[in-house]
């Protein structure tokens, strides 16, 4: 199975890339600085090739934000843990490309992350390590943060490592860029992680249109 590897953190999603990092899929919501945090594009869309191997991904039900919060939770649970967004924006939905109920959500931005918010759902779509070091995601193979390396991500999944792809992200440069499934029965969806210079920077939950 393959899957475009383009999104970002959309992005997620993405999830943002050079000048498309979202030009197509998700909408380009900004901070409250007015910068774009996360869109997804057919730059990533290139770069989300998953594995060929289904065996290795990253299972989306078992992963957590700092051991406590579930990436698909409670919008309270959420707000306890990370303090109120920076900002809640609703989107045009004739502008998004895809989401993960498809039904009108906001975006909630905090500096290092976006989430869609449904009511009392809050689910994942973009996280940012680098200058977040109280930031991490708790996976059962996998410690996720701003010190993981690529060599450690090769070591957990040496399939998926092999997919990597050098992409430009908005406002991030160049980086390196590996995809992995999310372990969902549906098969498409898939986690985006950049690196830059060996070290993790951000992950972006890639969501098909």
């Amino acid at each position: 199975m393959k899957l475009p590897f383009s999104h970002l953190a959309a992005p997620l999603l993405a999830v943002v890339l050079g000048g498309s990092a979202a030009a197509g899929c998700q909408d380009n919501s900004a901070r409250t600085d007015g910068t774009p945090l996360a869109t997804r594009t057919d730059s990533v869309a290139q770069a989300a090739l998953p594995p060929e191997e289904p065996e290795e991904y990253l299972d989306l039900r078992a992963m957590t934000l700092n051991g406590k919060q579930p990436l698909v939770g409670s919008t309270a649970g959420l707000f306890a843990l990370l303090g109120q967004p920076d900002s809640l924006v609703t989107p045009n939905m004739g502008e998004v490309c895809t989401s993960y109920y498809k039904r009108t959500f906001r975006y909630a931005h905090f500096r290092h992350s976006q989430w869609e918010i449904y009511g009392d759902t809050a689910v994942i779509g973009t996280i940012t390590f680098r200058g977040h070091p109280e930031v991490e995601l708790h996976t059962p193979t996998i410690l996720l943060n701003q010190n993981t390396t690529l060599k450690a991500l090769a070591q957990a999944f040496p399939q998926g490592v092999k997919t990597q792809k050098k992409i430009p992200v908005y406002g991030m440069g160049k980086l390196t860029a590996v995809s992995l499934p999310t372990g969902e029965a549906a098969g498409e969806n898939a986690w985006i992680l950049f690196f830059d210079e060996g070290k993790l920077v951000r992950i972006d939950y890639w969501l098909p249109c």
